[in-house]
């Protein structure tokens, strides 16, 4: 066989591996549903309301401004077969109801590797979207501002928000858990520092830490990170915040070992001025306590995880928050925030103890920071205690 025989040879049984090899073997498709996703998708656009707020957690026109948004503002494009409002309505689907591939597979009837590729690639847009949405606020403290309790906002004039940390449920390797178990509980966490303003709208957040992190040490880390700086408040102004952290400038913290809890005073009124101050503190507070709930209600992913790498359970709790933001700012009717828009209900942080050891607590500021807070706090006690409000 001459050369140019063997060349055309070697080319004839490349094109055949090429092009013919394994066809006969092809995998069958086995999603055969007649209804395919984008019909699925179409029907939670145009059918009943309530389809939307099940299924997707959220209102109707609140997915479609949400869609629109990521279309104009992330460049969130359509696929050739695949709509963003698809890709959208698969994401949701999996994080709000804690959904695995397999699941949103058989309902959109797409491989598990599409599924896999449209939810990352959501969740990146996720990340651009949340430092849009979670944004320092302006610190006005003005009670004509949104929110309850506006005449206790009178006398904690100085008050812009509160600040408080949540355990979200993480799955962690074997080798790690240690460092995610909650305290006294034997599944994992990650801690979450967050801030939120009188509206239940969150302004910072801090995600990713160990489960058995302290509150104030996470607080320490995040005044000092430079990659993600601080809201620290101005002159005059502070964040409301348990007695899991330091009280001195620019966050004032109840009275230690004196009743704190909403539910504590349901049994018996407030007697002395230090019980007044944390009663009226209590109230204020709780409205970190209410958007907490109201953002694990919406996503139930965030009290059981699914088996997503560490980083990616970060963001998507972060992604978690932003849409929880998204949804207030809209403005429309929702369910989940009617459910908690109540003053004064009692949703007590378990993983937080405000008898627990000063020692704990990491002191951040100056002695002169904590002594102006301190008298500031005395004078809203007598204040209280006057019952001028």
């Amino acid at each position: 066989m001459d050369h140019d025989k063997k060349i055309l040879l070697v080319i004839i049984l490349y094109l055949y591996v090429r092009f013919f090899w394994k066809r006969g073997s092809k995998r069958k498709r086995d999603n055969d549903s007649r209804m395919t996703g984008h019909q699925y998708t179409l029907e939670l656009l145009q059918g009943n309301p309530k389809q939307c707020i099940e299924l997707l957690r959220m209102s109707r026109e609140s997915f479609v401004r949400l869609c629109a948004h990521f279309r104009i503002t992330y460049l969130l494009k359509d696929s050739k077969h695949v709509s963003v409002e698809e890709k959208m309505a698969m994401f949701l689907m999996m994080i709000g109801h804690n959904q695995r591939y397999v699941v949103i597979k058989r309902r959109f009837q797409h491989s598990k590797q599409t599924i896999h590729k449209f939810f990352y690639e959501v969740l990146d847009k996720m990340m651009l979207f949340a430092k849009d949405m979670i944004v320092p606020t302006s610190f006005n403290p003005n009670p004509n501002i949104p929110g309850h309790n506006k005449r206790l906002r009178k006398v904690f004039k100085g008050a812009v928000g509160a600040l408080d940390g949540t355990l979200i449920h993480a799955i962690v390797p074997k080798a790690q858990q240690d460092l995610y178990r909650g305290r006294g509980k034997g599944d994992c966490y990650q801690n979450v520092l967050a801030i939120c303003d009188f509206n239940m709208i969150f302004t910072f957040i801090v995600a990713g830490w160990e489960g058995v992190a302290h509150d104030s040490r996470i607080l320490s880390e995040a005044l000092s990170d430079l990659d993600a700086p601080f809201p620290f408040p101005p002159p005059e102004k502070y964040y409301l915040c348990d007695a899991a952290y330091a009280h001195t400038r620019g966050f004032m913290a109840p009275y230690r070992n004196v009743r704190y809890w909403l539910g504590d005073f349901r049994r018996r009124s407030a007697l002395t001025n230090k019980e007044k101050f944390n009663h009226a503190h209590a109230k204020l507070r709780n409205v970190i306590e209410r958007a907490f709930g109201v953002l694990k209600a919406r996503f139930p992913i965030l009290k059981r995880m699914a088996p997503f790498p560490l980083a990616t359970q970060r963001n998507i709790a972060i992604a978690c928050f932003a849409l929880h933001n998204f949804i207030r700012k809209e403005g429309l009717s929702d369910d989940f925030f009617a459910q908690y828009d109540q003053p004064n209900v009692s949703l007590q942080n378990s993983h937080v103890h405000v008898n627990g050891n000063e020692d704990e607590v990491e002191a951040h500021g100056t002695a002169a920071d904590r002594d102006y807070m301190t008298q500031l706090r005395d004078g809203i006690a007598e204040q209280l205690m006057q019952n001028i409000e």
